[in-house]
């Protein structure tokens, strides 16, 4: 959930970023842009979204 703050807030004020990347693409009507920043994106909360459940796998050790 951390991440998806993190883009809201470019998305609000950002210069740089992809949150910033996605609303400049979105604003220029660069599909590709968009597209793209919303897939290294997904590809970064699901890494993220592992790497938390790893590290909780390994914590708890039922």
């Amino acid at each position: 959930m951390s991440i998806i703050g993190i883009i809201m807030g470019e998305f609000l004020v950002s210069k740089k970023g992809i949150g910033y990347l996605i609303m400049y693409g979105s604003q220029i009507f660069n599909l590709s842009l968009v597209m793209g920043g919303v897939i290294l994106l997904a590809i970064v909360a699901t890494i993220m979204y592992y790497a938390v459940y790893a590290i909780e796998k390994l914590v708890i050790k039922n």
